[in-house]
């Protein structure tokens, strides 16, 4: 059983080590394993449910690919850019957002122009030429001055760049709970606007950090830390300056304590404007795109063209951004590309409507229960079960129901759960154990069958394979009834066959075989075959009821079963001109307290059954010819049967552990033969012997024995036995304390 053993400990031990690794990982996010498994239940949700389209709250003003056919390719002369922004004002929109960083200098402004020409020739008369471009208006001012014509609001694009002082646009944060700078992004680089336009545009913000187009944009930071300044993201400046809010309070977790695991701190919300916006720990707001973006965007060529007239943008905020100039500007998304404008838009839009979701609090905590508790339970059922339908059925359940929750979470409470490492672990936990289990099941299963395929019947082995804690793996005290059942006489026909073995072995196999057949038919067990004996047992592996007279009916068939061997012998000594020798049984039983387990090595288990009514009976079946009868029955067996079967004391025995002796009985037939008058008669004549021959009045028990020989069914043999054992006493005197027994030594 050691392998199973071994098994059974690696289908536990393997599943706690894959579940503290889980939960590990969902404390400390080794290599971004959580976060990962996280962001793909979230990419999935929006795929299947985006969000849904309505009025949108803020516009995309996009420089596309029409766009650059109709008035050509970004970057735009800045008068250009001016011309846009004034439309857009003029169309109604409350604030504009320009989501491009205009760092340098407009190249086709007349100053820069005329820096950019060669030195002319002495004698060239181009001073009325120069003194006109000089006197043309700069691009970037007039850039400046329609900037200050609306509220609009310039982005510093984080991550890349040189890093400047960025302007206070007169904003002020509180913050509540703890210090934001241990969570918010912070950059050592950015890139900025020239200060001029800086200055003009009512506000500054930071648009989405730079990185590569590949990677997936799932969140819009809203604030940023660029070289020690909290400086808000530009969709958060918009809404405070549509709403004409002055101040920012963000509010932080308590601190997590040195036990608390599932409270990972940081950012949990920040208002403006009365708007209260969930975040994550960082500070960043989680997206939630719209599929069907109709409406939600507007080329850029047609405020160029059509001016205000384009598109009513009364009270909505206006994104102006670029997603063409030579290569597309897009950025992944759950849903697919969109330029980083389009991406600003649909966080306003969410902010504006009160789409916005959540990661509660108590989120770590739940999906952290579901990996311990659930994995668990499924160790559990399937260490528990040798079926394998319920196992997967309720890891199926169990994992299902998981993705269904988080699915009604994120659609009808707005709830960002993470359920793909509970069910990647709940998984991983299944098939390890699964496989762990089956291997162990095959290792006492092998196990099983090559211990019991020859004690059993089928039906017995199949039932004991699907319940293998029968089978003790140490010792363990059980009640039992030994019978131990051999051939008398077979030693002198032995010689015979010595030289024919396939003969010797038919005979015992004539007799093994119907002699196994009526112990498995009465709930018996064989418990091994040796020699010429077949030790059977009954009451273990599995209970039996009135396992005493199931072995004693099984003796009796025995004896009458043995009619068909010796037919063969008589025919078999026929054709080999020998004497016929007829075979009869010597059959011992008893019952009591015994051991069952291993009685083997450690690392070679054999199952067997060890005790007094194990050595009691083998002792009844090796001295059955002494006392004549075929059967004789210990008293042990005896006082369970009680007036049920005709039993005939034949003996009082004594051994070291019973002193005063324990009586045997010779098992002469059923109840109907005990009710005979014979019967009676020789039960009669053998108190009356066992009352003289105790009390050592030996010519009385001869005298007696006399009697019971005249008697039909007379026990010639146990009288001959017993006449001897008087003479015996007669000349070596017991002593007054004698008692009757005959000791028989150790057994």
């Amino acid at each position: 059983m050691q392998p199973s053993a071994l098994f059974r400990r690696l289908a536990w031990s393997l599943p706690v080590l894959i579940v503290a690794g889980s939960l590990a990982v969902s404390v400390y996010d080794p290599l971004g394993l959580r976060t990962r498994m996280a962001d793909v239940s979230f990419d999935l949700i929006q795929q299947f449910e985006p969000r849904p389209a309505g009025h949108p709250e803020a516009i995309y003003i996009d420089i596309d690919a029409q766009t650059a056919e109709r008035v050509g390719a970004w970057p735009w002369p800045r008068p250009r850019l001016a011309q846009l922004i004034e439309a857009v004002h003029g169309a109604g929109a409350s604030v504009v957002i320009l989501d491009e960083t205009l760092e340098t200098p407009d190249p086709t402004s007349p100053g820069q122009v005329l820096a950019l020409w060669p030195p002319f020739p002495a004698d060239a008369d181009v001073g009325a030429v120069t003194d006109a471009l000089r006197a043309l208006p700069d691009h970037d001012m007039a850039l400046a001055m329609s900037l200050r014509r609306g509220p609009t609001v310039l982005s510093i694009t984080p991550g890349k760049g040189e890093a400047h002082k960025p302007r206070n646009t007169g904003w002020a944060l509180t913050a509540v709970g703890g210090d934001p700078y241990a969570h918010l992004p912070a950059f050592t680089e950015w890139t900025g606007n020239l200060s001029a336009l800086d200055r003009a545009a009512a506000s500054i913000g930071v648009h989405l950090p730079s990185q590569a187009r590949t990677d997936m944009v799932r969140h819009l930071p809203l604030f940023a830390n660029l070289g020690g300044d909290l400086i808000p993201a530009s969709a958060l400046e918009a809404l405070r300056l549509k709403e004409g809010a002055s101040a920012y309070e963000m509010r932080l977790r308590t601190a997590p304590t040195k036990y608390d695991i599932t409270n990972l701190g940081g950012i949990s919300s920040i208002a403006v404007a009365g708007k209260t916006i969930p975040t994550l720990q960082d500070g960043s707001f989680p997206l939630y795109f719209r599929m069907e973006r109709e409406g939600a965007s507007v080329p850029a060529w047609r405020f160029l063209e059509d001016g205000a007239n384009a598109l009513d943008l009364s009270g909505r905020i206006a994104v102006i951004g670029v997603s063409k100039n030579g290569i597309d500007k897009f950025h992944t998304t759950p849903i697919g590309p969109l330029p980083s404008g389009a991406i600003i838009t649909e966080a306003l839009d969410q902010i504006i409507t009160g789409t916005m979701l959540t990661r509660p609090d108590w989120g770590q905590g739940a999906e952290m229960l579901l990996i311990g508790g659930g994995s668990l339970l499924i160790l559990l059922i399937v260490l528990g079960s040798r079926r394998y339908p319920w196992p997967i059925l309720f890891t199926l359940l169990l994992t299902g129901g998981a993705a269904y929750g988080t699915w009604y979470a994120f659609t009808d409470q707005m709830w960002i759960l993470n359920p793909v490492q509970p069910i990647v672990t709940l998984l991983a936990v299944y098939i390890v154990s699964a496989m762990l289990n089956r291997l162990r099941i095959d290792a006492e299963t092998r196990f099983i069958e090559n211990q019991f395929t020859h004690r059993l019947p089928k039906s017995k082995l199949n039932k004991l394979i699907a319940q293998p804690r029968r089978i003790p793996h140490k010792g363990t005290g059980v009640e039992v009834t030994s019978m131990v059942g051999g051939l008398r006489g077979f030693n002198i026909i032995a010689d015979r066959y010595l030289a024919d073995p396939e003969a010797y072995a038919d005979i015992l196999n004539r007799f093994f075989t119907p002699a196994t057949k009526l112990v498995h038919e009465r709930g018996g067990m064989i418990e091994r075959y040796m020699g010429e004996t077949v030790h059977a047992v009954w009451n273990t592996p599995f209970p039996v009821t009135d396992h005493v007279a199931r072995a004693c009916d099984a003796a009796l068939r025995m004896t009458e079963q043995l009619d068909a061997l010796n037919d063969f012998l008589l025919e078999d000594a026929s054709r080999l001109n020998m004497s016929y020798v007829p075979l009869s049984v010597s059959i011992g039983i008893d019952s009591g307290e015994a051991i069952a387990g291993n009685l083997g090595a450690d690392h070679n288990f054999d199952y067997g059954i060890s005790g007094e009514p194990v050595t009691f009976a083998n002792y009844l079946q090796r001295h059955a010819r002494h006392y004549g009868p075929a059967i004789i029955v210990g008293e042990g067996a005896q006082r369970i049967l009680g007036d049920r079967y005709a039993l005939l004391e034949v003996d009082l025995i004594a051994t070291p552990r019973h002193p005063n002796g324990s009586r045997a009985f010779a098992l002469l037939g059923d109840s109907i033969v005990r009710a005979s008058p014979k019967f009676r008669a020789l039960q009669e004549a053998h108190q009356a012997l066992f009352e003289a021959y105790r009390h050592q009045r030996w010519a009385e028990a001869r005298a007696v024995i006399a009697q019971a020989r005249k008697l039909n069914g007379a026990i010639e043999t146990l009288y001959d036995l017993y006449e001897q054992r008087i003479a015996h006493f007669e000349a070596n005197p017991p002593g007054l304390a004698w008692n009757g027994v005959w000791y028989a030594g150790r057994i």
